[in-house]
């Protein structure tokens, strides 16, 4: 076989090994659209509630336990605003590509809050690592899911001065 057969074939193979894996990848994920709301409980002296949001986990509903299961998606550390922000107009953080399926919880990684409040910027410590969310959301090959990750911010920060606080990690998961 002479060179210009070996790389006619090579090529082929490479044509038809990418075709087969768009085909594979195309049926086999979809997209998750996250986006962050508040839950329009206003916090006195505040204008503005930073979250940085660092990654997400899905826990696959068929999964044999609890601790099996997971899919981690980084989010990039994306920081954005929520304060007074509504479900209706929610803050868009990405659109992930997910393997397809239906996932019955939701963990939610933020590395840092910041709130503006009454003229100081306070940096929040982190009660927890993470928030988990109990919730059912189905992500279709192909198709694109909305998920609302949606905060009390009135229960989430807990001032103890006027330059130091907490943010519990709690919040909930509108699916759409």
């Amino acid at each position: 076989m002479n060179l210009k057969k070996i790389i006619a074939v090579a090529i082929i193979i490479i044509v038809i090994g990418g075709i087969a894996y768009y085909g594979y990848d195309y049926e086999t994920h979809g997209t998750l659209r996250l986006e962050a709301a508040d839950s329009g409980i206003s916090l006195s002296g505040a204008t503005g509630v930073y979250i940085t949001f660092s990654a997400i986990a899905l826990h696959y509903d068929k999964a044999s336990s609890n601790s099996t299961g997971w899919y981690n998606y980084s989010l990039h550390d994306k920081t954005v605003n929520i304060f007074d922000v509504a479900l209706s107009n929610a803050t868009f953080l990405s659109n992930i590509t997910v393997h397809s399926g239906t996932f019955n919880m939701i963990k939610i990684y933020i590395s840092k809050v910041t709130i503006d409040i009454l003229g100081n910027n306070i940096t929040l410590k982190l009660a927890h690592s993470f928030a988990l969310v109990i919730n059912t959301l189905s992500v279709s090959h192909a198709g694109t899911t909305t998920a609302i990750i949606e905060f009390n911010l009135t229960d989430n920060i807990h001032l103890s001065s006027s330059t130091a606080g907490v943010f519990n990690m709690s919040a909930s998961v509108i699916v759409k």
